[in-house]
């Protein structure tokens, strides 16, 4: 069984023909992959029964804030920006592991600062479309 440690992760974002940028000051990430269910139970039936429905995923992380970070990276992480980005998610980007793609629409970011912290931001998503899943 592989493992991996969480501290070499790595996000990638790109903004509609721009390159992909790694974002440099992730502090943590999360993905929640889901799927529905659609009931198919009909009368005379003892017990319900079920198939599975639509895919859906969306995630949050945090980052530490920078006013210097590539322009691309802090477009794509505002939510006023019309255009969904695309992002890619990797456990650990130093070893052979897996990445994780598809495109969200960012829904919130949120800047903390606190006195004895750093500033960071929070960032939730949601996908659109497929999220693909491919071994590195």
């Amino acid at each position: 069984m592989a493992t991996y440690e969480g501290s070499a992760g790595q996000v990638k974002i790109k903004s509609g023909a721009d390159t992909l940028t790694a974002v440099a000051s992730v502090r943590s990430w999360n993905l929640d992959i889901t799927r529905e269910t659609v009931e198919d139970t009909v009368m005379g039936d003892g017990n319900r029964t079920y198939k599975k429905g639509l895919q859906d995923y969306s995630g949050s992380m945090d980052i530490v804030f920078d006013s210097s970070e590539d322009a691309v990276v802090s477009t794509a992480l505002t939510p006023d920006t019309d255009d969904a980005v695309t992002v890619e998610f990797y456990s650990d980007a130093n070893d052979n592991t897996t990445k994780f793609e598809g495109t969200v629409i960012v829904t919130s970011y949120s800047i903390t600062a606190t006195y004895d912290g750093l500033t960071e931001a929070s960032v939730a998503f949601q996908g659109t479309g497929a999220l693909t899943t491919n071994s590195i």
